[in-house]
């Protein structure tokens, strides 16, 4: 007898986003959030992102997670008028040949401007039908989102996506952040910085945790940084607190 699919048991109603800090090299203030997945009520079934992707595994059900999670990042992002928010959706919707026009209406039914938004992509969403993605993405571009090319360097094809996508950021992997330490992986983040200025992008690192690797990174050129050093992820509301403050958050280096 065929196995059974396991009835999804999550509703969208269990989740929420929180946003991690994206602070200029300077340090000097936050310039965009990224949205990320969180359980609001972690149980032993459901502790986090991971978990809660296992129960969208469905095309429709995934579907219907990347809307809520577009939604909700877009309406958020109203109360941080001078931040743009990055937002994760899966390959799926790239495939989609509707997906541009539909984010665009959204974007506007919502009210909040195309250029506040920035759409992650990973070379997952390029790998099955790259002319359809493609296609999704010069739309969106054209319409003013910002487009990053997430966890740049850790796959086959990201040198080609370089010359073939109209992107704006690429996002040094936390991989290469956490080697600093290593001359190879020092050199490899430094030529992918002078790469990426060359092309005329910007830079954001992830991961970053220790001073050392923030003092790294910004004598190298990055230009944005996201990790514990400043802030983990936190609630639509800590971040509408920092910003009316105009507070750049820093945690002490572990």
């Amino acid at each position: 007898m065929p196995m059974q699919r396991p009835q999804k048991c999550v509703s969208l109603d269990e989740l929420t986003l929180h946003y991690q800090p994206q602070i200029a090299a300077d340090g000097s203030r936050i310039v965009s959030v990224e949205a990320l997945l969180r359980v609001l009520k972690p149980t032993p079934r459901l502790m986090g992102p991971a978990d809660v992707l296992a129960h969208f595994d469905a095309p429709d059900d995934a579907e219907a997670l990347d809307w809520w999670v577009l939604r909700t990042a877009a309406t958020d992002a109203l109360r941080w008028p001078s931040l743009t928010v990055g937002v994760n959706v899966t390959a799926g919707r790239f495939h989609d040949p509707e997906f541009a026009d539909r984010l665009i209406a959204l974007l506007a039914e919502i009210g909040l401007p195309p250029s506040r938004l920035e759409i992650e992509l990973v070379e997952s969403s390029f790998i099955a039908d790259f002319d359809a993605a493609l296609a999704n993405v010069e739309r969106l571009r054209a319409a003013g989102v910002r487009l990053a090319l997430d966890d740049f360097g850790t796959g086959y094809s990201s040198l080609t996506y370089l010359i073939k996508l109209p992107i704006d950021k690429l996002k040094i992997d936390k991989s290469f952040v956490d080697g600093i330490g290593s001359i190879q992986s020092a050199v490899i983040v430094q030529a992918l910085v002078a790469l990426a200025r060359a092309l005329g992008l910007k830079i954001t690192a992830e991961g970053v945790e220790t001073e050392e690797q923030y003092q790294f990174l910004r004598v190298a050129g990055c230009h944005l940084m996201q990790g514990w050093l400043f802030a983990k992820a936190m609630p639509a509301d800590e971040i509408t607190t920092l910003v009316e403050a105009r507070i750049v958050p820093r945690r002490l280096a572990a």
